[in-house]
């Protein structure tokens, strides 16, 4: 039978471990996307740690097997923090469980730095010979000595944390040193407090050496991570220095269809003059089609927009590609000058290089379409394509071998499109529909 003075010592013993993990994993996730009404979340959540280790603790006291026991104990604390900082941020329990074990070691230097400085307090905690009045001062003492110690960690390991990198050997690398470095502390734990009584300076070496192992560890956790974030941005680098050659290419080959068709109209004109400047209709239309090329230039309301759409209109007319567009250019107001570019230059190049696969020249055509409608800004892209489209988290996937440099595109237009608010689509049946909904904000 569990009395109320029993009751009331778990709670006040084991609420400030929940807080702490808590916080601790706050410098480590801080970064990630926070679900919607954070704060209330929290609260909950951390109710929620301390009813249930509560629970676990009381039950699990009564089996005789202490060094066992304390290290399921700790063990199934740790996943309940974890589910808990799943509930507060929008991220994969596998990028979020390194953030859970770099909390636990933030606690766990806290608490074997306050163990050695405040030896006496703590033993008299344990023994129940603490009143209010020891107890406030208890308290203040583990708050400054963690604060003090997340800080310091936070400095050194934390602050500098980007976006969690989704490479799945990185994730994989994280997940394997997180959980061979919580068992580890734990099961090391659990046999120094098993064996507390046996030596004061056996106690002292033992924890120091929890202190430096927690420190070398989050340590190998940072620089795996900075290797990663590395990797990432070397991958990003070959993607532009990718673009960037398409870009030339694009750029050389519209120039080079403006050149033939100098050439021509020059021909045209020699022949003409010869003839003393007699034309018929066919060649007037030959000469006027020749002229709209140099007048190809889109006027859809948005300066950005035209040149995007003009420069892969003459790359269209050179492939004999169809381009048809329908845009009202003034609903782009509050997209940001690179934003645009990465949407639409990535949309457009996307299904040029679709349908330039097709074999039959007629069926190279693309529809492009930017309105508003109801409050949304909504682009459409539609272009017939050849062989299957196979979708992979809602984007296609890649058929090229080289995965650094393409795949970024798609992953591209969805972020832009998520930065405002808003959503990527994609539907591949009898044609390829590429659609971005984002709400147009009040103001503009």
């Amino acid at each position: 039978m569990i009395t109320t003075v029993e009751l009331l010592g778990a709670v006040i013993g084991l609420s400030p471990f929940a807080l702490k993990l808590l916080l601790g994993e706050l410098i480590f996730a801080a970064h990630i996307q926070k679900r919607d009404h954070f704060v209330l979340r929290f609260v909950l959540s951390f109710l929620l740690q301390v009813v249930l280790s509560v629970g676990l603790f009381l039950f699990l006291r009564g089996f005789d097997l202490w060094i066992l026991t304390n290290t399921v104990y700790y063990l199934l604390a740790f996943a309940l923090s974890t589910v808990c900082l799943e509930l507060l941020f929008r991220e994969s329990l596998v990028n979020l469980i390194p953030c859970a074990v770099g909390s636990y070691m933030v606690e766990h230097i806290s608490t074997q730095i306050f163990m050695l400085l405040f030896r006496g307090l703590h033993l008299s905690m344990q023994q129940g010979n603490v009143s209010l009045g020891q107890y406030l001062p208890f308290l203040a003492a583990q708050a400054s000595v963690f604060l003090a110690v997340a800080g310091l960690i936070w400095f050194l390991f934390a602050r500098n944390a980007t976006a969690m990198n989704r490479s799945l050997s990185l994730q994989r690398r994280l997940l394997a040193l997180s959980l061979v470095t919580l068992c580890v502390v734990l099961v090391l734990s659990s046999v120094r407090d098993q064996f507390a009584a046996e030596s004061d300076h056996l106690m002292v070496i033992t924890r120091l050496f929890s202190i430096f192992s927690c420190l070398f560890l989050l340590y190998i956790r940072y620089d795996i991570l900075e290797k990663g974030h590395l990797e990432a941005e070397h991958a990003q680098l070959r993607s532009i220095l990718a673009a960037e050659r398409k870009q030339f290419e694009q750029s050389r080959g519209n120039i080079e269809l403006i050149n033939i068709k100098c050439h021509d109209m020059r021909h045209k004109l020699e022949v003409l003059e010869r003839r003393g400047g007699q034309v018929d209709t066919e060649e007037f239309a030959e000469i006027r089609r020749m002229i709209d090329i140099y007048d190809s230039h889109i006027h859809t309301g948005n300066e950005i927009l035209d040149t995007i759409l003009t420069e892969w209109s003459l790359f269209c007319e050179k492939e004999s590609i169809r381009l048809s567009c329908i845009a009202d250019g003034k609903t782009l107001g509050f997209l940001s000058t690179g934003d645009i570019c990465a949407l639409f230059g990535n949309a457009i190049e996307n299904a040029i290089e679709a349908v330039s696969h097709l074999p039959d020249p007629e069926e190279r055509s693309i529809r492009f379409q930017v309105r508003e409608n109801r409050g949304m800004l909504v682009i459409t892209v539609e272009n017939n394509y050849t062989g299957a489209v196979t979708l992979e988290d809602g984007l296609p996937r890649s058929t090229k071998g080289d995965n650094q440099n393409h795949g970024f595109g798609m992953k591209s237009i969805r972020n832009v499109a998520e930065k405002y608010g808003g959503e990527l689509s994609v539907v591949a049946e009898d044609t390829f529909c590429l659609t971005v909904l984002i709400p147009i904000p009040a103001q503009v």
